[in-house]
């Protein structure tokens, strides 16, 4: 099979491990623990304060396939529910993705000095022919199709998600579930 030919690979059924999102602009947006649920398409994301100088704290919670995004406020029991706007995300490699190459990250002569990797691109489409459509590059391991890195061009914004500590498991499923306190949102 020819790089390009490679069918994209398939994420682990569960991962949790921490994330930094940083933005070309804005330096570092956020940093925190992360859990995805990939047999549901759910994503739990906690921001850790102590990381960044700033005061307000992001707990978000992602339903893909239903297309929802909960902003939790654990602390006043407040929920926002917002439309996502695209189902793709860096913790999949989308089934239209383009494999680019399979190299390693550091060395390859030591076995302890690099780890070897597959990367991935494509585009995201904002059905609207006046928009340009979004890039993406994933980088993932080569064995398990884990999320190492991924880079996102976008019209208003480029965005570089690094996961570090990544582990293959979800100790507590019941993350994926909004509180009681968002039951009566629309």
């Amino acid at each position: 099979l020819g790089s390009s030919d490679r069918e994209p690979c398939r994420s682990p059924s569960k991962t949790s491990g921490t994330v930094c999102v940083s933005s070309t602009k804005d330096d570092t947006i956020a940093w925190g623990e992360f859990k995805y649920d990939s047999t549901h398409k759910r994503l739990r994301f906690v921001e850790d304060c102590s990381k960044s100088n700033k005061t307000s704290h992001l707990d978000v919670l992602i339903h893909f396939e239903e297309g929802v995004l909960y902003e939790l406020d654990p602390k006043n029991e407040s929920c926002k529910k917002e439309p996502l706007p695209s189902h793709k995300h860096p913790l999949e490699v989308p089934s239209d993705a383009t494999h680019m190459d399979e190299l390693y990250l550091g060395s390859p002569d030591k076995s302890d000095q690099g780890l070897r990797v597959r990367l991935w691109s494509g585009n995201i489409s904002h059905h609207n022919p006046d928009h340009t459509p979004d890039h993406y590059s994933i980088t993932t391991t080569s064995c398990g199709c884990i999320t190492v890195s991924c880079t996102y061009h976008g019209e208003k914004n480029d965005l570089i998600f690094s996961f570090y500590n990544v582990k293959t498991e979800v100790d507590d499923m019941q993350v994926f579930n909004p509180p009681d306190y968002c039951d009566d949102l629309e």
